[in-house]
């Protein structure tokens, strides 16, 4: 008598289901997605930006309104340039009385402050800029607010005239003798 015996099917080997990440380890790949996202915002708003990468020395020329001044970086050389960064660093940054005063905040991004001192050319009359950003070379009459009688860089402060008055900028290393205009 032959018997036949019956193979019975094998059950095919399951895979096991993929595991599904716990909650906490997709919360922290997004919080970590988020993170990298912000630096990578706040890294390239700080490299294309003219003001957060300003050093002591640079020039700049800033144009605009004092409520909404436009600042870009320029050669010391150049016809336009109308200041010089004599500090630069964070919105706590205390800036001289002579010395004007530039912020540039972001939503995201660096905040920054710059201590600008004026760029003047000796024998220029400049005059009252009211609601713009600096003084404008003017013609030298009575409309002027003062003449520039004498420029010293990289050098102690001059001995100016009893009339005149002595604008010094030490940060920049700049310093004046401004007087009524002639």
């Amino acid at each position: 008598m032959s018997t036949t015996e019956s193979a019975a099917p094998v059950p095919a080997e399951q895979q096991p289901a993929p595991k599904k990440a716990s909650i906490g380890k997709r919360i922290l790949t997004y919080v970590v997605g988020l993170i990298v996202a912000g630096v990578a915002i706040y890294g390239f708003n700080y490299f294309t930006s003219d003001v957060a990468q300003a050093k002591v020395g640079d020039c700049a020329s800033i144009t605009g309104t004092s409520a909404s001044p436009e600042y870009k970086q320029v050669d010391c050389g150049a016809a336009d340039a109308n200041y010089t960064v004599a500090k630069a660093g964070g919105t706590s940054e205390v800036c001289g009385d002579n010395y004007d005063e530039y912020t540039q905040t972001q939503r995201r991004g660096p905040k920054t402050k710059l201590c600008l001192a004026p760029l003047y050319a000796e024998g220029k009359c400049y005059g009252d800029n009211i609601g713009g950003v600096g003084a404008k070379a003017v013609t030298c009459n009575d409309t002027a607010a003062f003449k520039v009688t004498k420029v010293v860089k990289d050098a102690a402060a001059p001995q100016c005239p009893e009339t005149e008055e002595v604008r010094t900028f030490p940060e920049a290393k700049l310093h004046y003798c401004v007087g009524a205009p002639a």
